[in-house]
């Protein structure tokens, strides 16, 4: 530690000397001499710099430095003095390069300075003699580009050579905020229509290319609803406003725009707007929410969140006058959350990749965005001296082709995306359209099925009745008129004659009867709770009441509007008409009661009680002669239920479905 602290004061001193063997007296700057052929000049490796700390340094100031080393030549091939906090700290820089002409004519050129937002330029031609040649006004970004020398986005000062001269021009800059960057090149003044022609011809094609595929998104998400698109949308308008800003167009068309925000903050606000919607994009394209990362998720949102405290600090200054504290505490903290996105981005392109959750994609869009973020960040090192800033990072020129790329790539991805889940909508279109066709068909072929069987059942029906109801109606009535004849007679034999044949007439009348019932049951499909209730009262009223005096109440409760089928109104019905048979046969009964009850799910209920004697039966129990009970427990199975008789307070049969 000692040693190292001897070393430290040799090192500085070394180091100061070294700055001031690096100055660059006027007679040591190189010269450069204006091409005969050829309409743009770089002055790359040819300009000294001087840093005004004083900041009252004029013209006639900077000629006086020419025997000194205060002019330090520049190592980096555009000029950039790095990043400035604020308003407070900055400080003018003055370039300096020198020209021979040649030829012996004067020639007219012009210095382009490439950028938009610096607060003064001035640029001074002096002679060898120092005579200042030329003064151009001062100009800035507050200057309508209607009021500068040339009616342009960027700055341009013209000044003339000399014939067989050798000149120095000295420019003077000025920027409070941001990163001072001065991308300067020369021009001939004839070939100024043509580059300015050609540029706008770029431009104007890079922002119809990004527009266009705006709309197509549009389009996209107008046609799938798909939240990607409407992000990505989000993203284009970004790149547009990125480029608009940056190339100076806001400052040429829409000038008083520039003061929506207090100073040039408007500057950083499309920058903010692209990184932010990249990061909008990224969590829908590569989502982690219903994966094992999902945490990301929420340090996505946190991060969005964040974007509030950038606008805030964008416009602190409207509320409230900046302090040099608290202007730089705001800078700083812009600064941080400006890119805070980016980091977010990185880390759901590793986990994609990583834990394969969306490999290909991430691929995909790391591939796209690495031209143009890698820019980015090269400017970003360039400003803090970590690396030269080439042309190519200082120039937006440059950053145009790799934003196409970007966006190329992933409309080629997202039209993919489309195409998959088009394609995925189709199909399931095509497999319910034929699944909607088949159930049509299988439909049609019920339909067709239970049209046969209605048929059928009418034709069976129409024979029941027209055959075997009018062979019994005959047999009827011939049994009838012989049972009248023979009692006529006065013989024992003649007696039990008839008795015999009106016992056989009773019972033919009971197999009317049944007929009929059957008959009314096959003919309907289905029948609701309610009129199976009407039929099986108008039974009761019909061939109970009348002929045998038993009093049968009918009681039916639950859903009335129940549809029950065919097959289920035929087996209820005969379970009803068999146990009552059995009360007027058996249970020497006055009273029975018949509950039926259905909910709405179809489950039923059925319940035959009479006060007469009571009786219990299970299949232990039964008897040879009790075929009718195992008819209705018969029956009960057939309707998918169970069946019971027991004793209480007489005889209950109860069926349960």
């Amino acid at each position: 530690m000692i040693r190292f602290r001897h070393l430290i004061l040799p090192l500085m001193i070394v180091c100061l000397m070294a700055l001031r063997l690096s100055g660059q007296p006027l007679s040591r700057q190189p010269v450069v001499v204006l091409p005969v052929v050829g309409d743009k000049l770089s002055l790359r490796g040819t300009i000294a710099s001087f840093q005004d700390s004083a900041r009252s340094k004029t013209i006639a100031d900077a000629i006086q430095l020419a025997k000194t080393n205060a002019f330090q030549l520049l190592t980096s091939p555009v000029p950039n003095f790095g990043i400035i906090a604020g308003s407070k700290t900055a400080t003018p820089h003055w370039l300096r390069f020198r020209l021979k002409n040649t030829l012996n004519a004067p020639q007219d050129w012009l210095a382009e300075i490439d950028f938009w937002c610096f607060d003064e330029l001035q640029l001074f031609v002096v002679d060898a003699q120092n005579r200042v040649l030329s003064t151009s006004p001062t100009i800035g970004w507050k200057t309508p580009a209607r009021q500068r020398i040339k009616n342009n986005r960027h700055f341009w000062f013209p000044f003339t050579v000399p014939a067989g001269q050798v000149v120095t021009a000295y420019l003077r800059v000025v920027k409070h905020r941001g990163t001072q960057v001065v991308p300067v090149e020369l021009i001939r003044a004839s070939a100024y229509d043509s580059v300015v022609q050609e540029s706008y011809l770029f431009w104007g094609g890079v922002l119809f290319t990004l527009t266009f595929m705006a709309v197509m998104s549009l389009i996209f998400f107008l046609t799938t609803f798909d939240q990607i698109y409407s992000r990505y949308i989000f993203c284009l308008l970004g790149l547009v406003g990125f480029f608009v800003i940056n190339d100076g167009f806001l400052n040429q068309f829409g000038f008083s725009a520039q003061f929506w925000m207090p100073r040039q903050n408007v500057y950083f606000l499309f920058p903010l707007v692209l990184f932010y919607s990249q990061l909008t994009f990224v969590r829908r394209f590569l989502s982690l929410w219903h994966t094992p990362s999902h945490r990301w998720h929420r340090i996505s949102t946190v991060v969005l969140w964040s974007g509030i405290l950038c606008l805030i600090a964008l416009t602190a200054e409207w509320f409230t006058p900046f302090t040099p504290t608290l202007e730089l505490v705001l800078v700083r903290l812009f600064s941080a959350l400006y890119w805070l996105p980016l980091p977010v981005i990185v880390a759901y392109i590793s986990i994609s990749i990583i834990r394969r959750y969306h490999a290909q994609e991430a691929w995909l869009y790391l591939i796209a965005i690495l031209p143009f973020y890698a820019l980015n960040l090269a400017l970003v090192f360039a400003n803090f001296g970590l690396l030269p800033t080439y042309e190519l990072v200082s120039c937006f020129a440059y950053y145009a082709p790799a934003a196409l790329f970007e966006v190329l790539v992933l409309m080629v991805g997202l039209a993919y995306r489309y195409k998959v889940a088009r394609d995925q909508t189709e199909k399931l279109i095509k497999e319910r359209t034929i699944q909607q066709q088949r159930t049509f068909e299988a439909e049609v072929q019920t339909l067709a099925l239970q049209n046969n069987l209605l048929v059928e059942k009418e034709r069976i029906a129409r024979d029941l009745h027209d055959n075997v109801g009018a062979h019994l109606a005959f047999v009827v009535t011939n049994l009838t008129h012989i049972s009248a004849q023979t009692e006529k007679k006065n013989s024992t034999d003649g007696q039990r004659l008839a008795s015999q044949l009106r016992t056989i007439v009773t019972h033919t009348r009971e197999a009317v009867k049944l007929l009929r019932e059957t008959i009314w049951a096959i003919n309907q499909e289905s029948f609701t709770v309610e009129e199976f209730a009407e039929r099986l009262n108008q039974y009761i009223n019909r061939y109970v009441h009348e002929t045998d005096g038993l009093q049968v109440d009918v009681q039916v409760s639950g859903s009335q509007s129940y549809k029950l089928s065919s097959s289920q109104v035929l087996n209820l019905f005969r379970i009803v008409q068999e146990a009552l048979n059995n009360v007027i046969k058996h249970a020497q009964a006055s009273q029975a009661t018949v509950q039926l009850f259905v909910e709405d799910d179809g489950h039923i209920n059925l319940r035959i009680h009479d006060n007469g004697q009571g009786f219990s039966w299970t299949d232990e129990a039964l008897a040879p002669h009790h075929y009718g009970l195992r008819n209705m427990e018969t029956r009960a199975q057939e309707l998918g239920g169970t069946f019971r008789i027991f004793a209480e307070e007489g005889t209950t049969v109860e069926v349960a479905v």
